[in-house]
C-alpha cells in the first residue's frame, strides 16, 4: 500500500508536504513496485506521444503502468477508475473527456485514500483532485489567436474551429480566443464550432463554413493541429490555399505543416514533457514526497522562425530525447518549470 494512504494530514499550503511516515518506493531499493493507473479522453496524436513519454519514465523509475483510453466516451472513463480502485492502485492520473464528469469516481477514490492526478485535462470540481499537471490552455488560445491577428494586421474574418465541448481545454482555449478577439473588433468571427479534436470532422466542417460564408474567410484558429491539419485539407480540396491556419499542441505533423508553410504557426504542448511530468508528480504522492498543489505548463510559439529547433526536440532527436527524460522530468518537477526542455533544451 503507497505511503499516502497513510497519510493522517496534508499542509494546505501552496506547497503540500506528506506527514506520515515513508517507506522507499522501488527506485530507491524498497519491495514495493508502484502501481499507478492512467486513463485519458482518447488516443490523440499528442497522447499517444504522452504515453511514449509516460513510458520511458516508468521504465526508469520501476513503475507499473496500467493504461486505459475512454475513447471520448464519459462512462467508460467512470468504468476505468472504478476499476483501477478496485485494483487497489497506488494513484490514478485522469486527462478527463469532460469537465463536469467523475464526480463519484473520485470521491470513492479519495475515501479509499488513493490520490487523483489531473493531467493534460481538469474537472470543474478539483475537491477531489490531489494536485495537477496541466498546460496554461487559456494563454495557448491568446497565444494562437494573436498569431493570426497578428498576420491579418487586426482586420479580417476568421473562423474557429472548437474542440469537444465541455472538456476543460476547450472551455479554456476558446476563453482565451475570445481574450484576444475583444482587444482587436475588427476582426470578425464568422464561424465557429466544435470539430470534437478530429482532422476529418473539421475539414468537412471548414468546407461548409466556406459555402455559408460565400468563401470570405481570412483565416481559421484551430484549438489543436489535428483540426487545424483537417481545415488545411478541407481548404485544398476546396482550392483555397490563400486562407491561412493556425493550431495548437506542436505535434509532427503540424510542425511540418508550419515548415512547409500550410499552417502559418502553432504552439508547443510537448507530450513527452507534459505526460511524464504527469506521471513523476504522481510518484512523489505515492511515495509521500513534497508536492506541489498544482504544476502549469507552458507552450512555446511556434512559427517559421523556430520551427526547425522544435522538431529536432520531438521528432528527428526523439530517441535521445526519450533517454534522457526520466532525468530531465525529475528535475522540472523538483525546480516547478515543468516546461524546461520543450524547445530550448535539444536533444542529442
Amino acid at each position: 500500500m503507497s505511503t499516502f494512504r497513510k497519510l493522517t494530514a496534508l499542509v494546505a499550503t501552496s506547497l503540500v508536504m506528506t506527514l506520515g511516515a515513508c517507506g522507499p518506493d522501488a527506485a530507491e531499493g524498497g519491495e514495493h513496485r508502484l502501481r499507478i493507473g492512467v486513463t485519458v479522453y482518447f488516443m490523440s496524436p499528442f497522447i499517444t506521444q504522452g504515453k511514449e513519454g509516460m513510458e520511458a519514465y516508468a521504465k526508469a523509475r520501476d513503475i507499473d503502468l496500467l493504461w486505459n483510453s475512454a475513447e471520448q466516451d464519459v462512462s467508460t472513463q467512470a468504468s476505468q477508475i472504478d476499476q483501477m480502485i478496485n485494483q487497489h492502485v497506488d494513484a490514478i492520473i485522469v486527462a478527463p473527456v469532460q469537465a463536469d464528469s467523475l464526480g463519484p469516481q473520485l470521491a470513492r477514490a479519495k475515501k479509499e485514500g488513493i490520490p487523483v492526478i489531473a493531467v493534460n485535462a481538469t474537472l470543474k470540481d478539483t475537491s477531489n483532485i490531489t494536485t495537477s499537471v496541466l498546460p496554461d490552455d487559456v494563454k495557448a488560445g491568446e497565444q494562437a489567436m494573436q498569431i493570426m491577428v497578428d498576420k491579418l494586421n487586426g482586420k479580417g474574418r476568421i473562423a474557429i474551429l472548437q474542440g469537444a465541448l465541455g472538456s476543460s481545454f476547450e472551455i479554456d482555449r476558446t476563453k482565451g480566443m475570445h481574450n484576444i478577439l475583444a482587444k482587436n473588433p475588427d476582426i470578425e468571427v464568422v464561424a465557429e464550432g466544435a470539430a470534437d479534436w478530429k482532422p476529418e470532422v473539421a475539414g468537412n466542417k471548414v468546407k461548409t463554413w466556406l459555402q455559408s460564408a460565400g468563401g470570405k474567410i481570412d483565416g481559421i484558429v484551430a484549438q489543436n493541429d489535428d483540426m487545424a491539419l483537417g481545415a488545411t485539407k478541407g481548404l485544398a480540396e476546396a482550392g483555397r490555399k490563400d486562407i491561412l491556419v493556425v493550431g495548437i499542441d506542436g505535434i509532427e505533423d503540424g510542425l511540418k505543416a508550419v515548415q512547409n508553410g500550410s499552417m502559418l504557426g502553432t504552439n508547443l504542448q510537448h507530450g513527452v514533457v507534459e505526460m511524464a511530468a504527469g506521471l513523476a508528480v504522481a510518484r512523489l504522492v505515492a511515495t509521500g514526497k513534497p508536492y506541489q498543489k498544482a504544476y502549469t505548463y507552458n507552450m512555446p510559439i511556434i512559427t517559421e522562425g523556430n520551427v526547425d529547433a522544435a522538431y529536432q526536440n520531438v521528432v528527428t532527436g526523439k530517441d535521445a530525447f526519450l533517454a534522457k527524460l526520466p532525468g530531465l522530468v525529475d528535475a522540472n518537477v523538483t525546480s516547478g518549470d515543468i516546461s524546461a526542455g520543450s524547445l530550448n533544451d535539444q536533444a542529442g
